[in-house]
């Protein structure tokens, strides 16, 4: 009998009402019969020292992708992406304060998780000279609360600093249009800060098949077309390959968002992202060398580690 109301409680989950009801036994009884359990060993409880986990987990990721920094969390026990997320967030945050200086020039991407980030300053202080630049174009008819452009205005106003807007749609109609577009003025001298960006946030898009990308989930055959060629997912807007190579597709080229080669040269560059359906375009970002900073979970860096993406 103890044996069966801890196989009910323990692994199959239920409730000890629920366990009494289908026993035939009182709850105080159910009660006491798991006490009994732990009495006899029976079951055993063993507490996680979750701290010294997390803190093996960043030092092995540092270590096997040369990293300035990784930051992990203890994965939610509900594993909600939209848990994580803001979770990742709060982490980015107080790690934003490290990082930034005074007359820092800030890129930011688009994403929930940035959003999140600027959704948790709370009692921030105000850095000297820093400027917010975007990234990449933006879009204007989805997810508009995660737009680059959006999400630029949102934290120079929390953090009462300048910034910069950059008047151009992230995807174009065709690479001609593209080149129309970076040769305007207004864009163009934007796009010129680019260079003097030394600290960057940004989200690591979902694995292809989960792309939340607007111009991305209003194409199926795009997405079936660059699954079908190898693609892990997407940079600021950039589809990669599993080797977190930028891939040679039209759509690339039709992108308005910092390159590769210039984003590879600012000295922090501070990839967010976690949760099973990152796992392969956050190893790809780690093998490219995207990110030199990474704020991750538990879970999804555990696995990388394992099985390289």
């Amino acid at each position: 009998m103890i044996m069966k109301v801890a196989e009910l409680y323990y692994v199959k989950k239920k409730p000890q009402k629920e366990i009494a009801k289908e026993l035939g036994l009182s709850i105080p009884t159910v009660s006491r019969t798991l006490q009994e359990a732990l009495n006899q060993g029976i079951v055993k409880v063993q507490i996680v020292n979750i701290q010294n986990r997390v803190f093996q987990i960043e030092e092995a990721l540092k270590k096997a992708y040369n990293l300035e920094e990784a930051v992990v969390i203890e994965t939610p026990s509900d594993r909600e992406d939209w848990h994580i997320k803001k979770l990742l967030g709060r982490k980015a945050s107080e790690l934003f304060f490290e990082v930034v200086s005074p007359g820092s020039t800030v890129g930011i991407g688009a994403g929930m998780s940035v959003y999140e980030m600027i959704e948790s300053f709370d009692g921030v202080k105000h850095i000297p000279g820093l400027q917010i630049i975007p990234m990449m174009g933006g879009w204007g008819l989805k997810n508009l609360q995660n737009e680059t452009n959006k999400l630029v205005s949102s934290m120079a106003t929390v953090l009462g600093c300048s910034f910069q807007i950059l008047l151009s749609p992230a995807i174009l109609s065709s690479p001609e249009v593209r080149e129309v577009f970076l040769n305007e003025p207004q864009i163009a001298a934007v796009v010129n800060m680019w260079k003097d960006i030394d600290t960057a946030f940004f989200s690591i898009g979902p694995e292809i098949e989960y792309s939340i990308f607007p111009t991305l989930t209003e194409s199926k055959s795009l997405m079936e077309k660059v699954q079908k060629m190898g693609a892990a997912g997407d940079i600021l807007g950039r589809i990669i390959d599993v080797n977190g190579d930028e891939m040679a597709i039209d759509y690339n080229e039709r992108m308005i968002s910092i390159p590769f080669e210039q984003l590879k040269q600012i000295k922090h560059r501070i990839g967010i992202g976690g949760g099973s359906k990152k796992v392969r375009s956050i190893n790809a970002a780690l093998k490219s060398g995207l990110v030199n900073y990474l704020i991750t979970d538990s879970e999804t860096g555990t696995y990388i580690l394992k099985n390289g993406g």
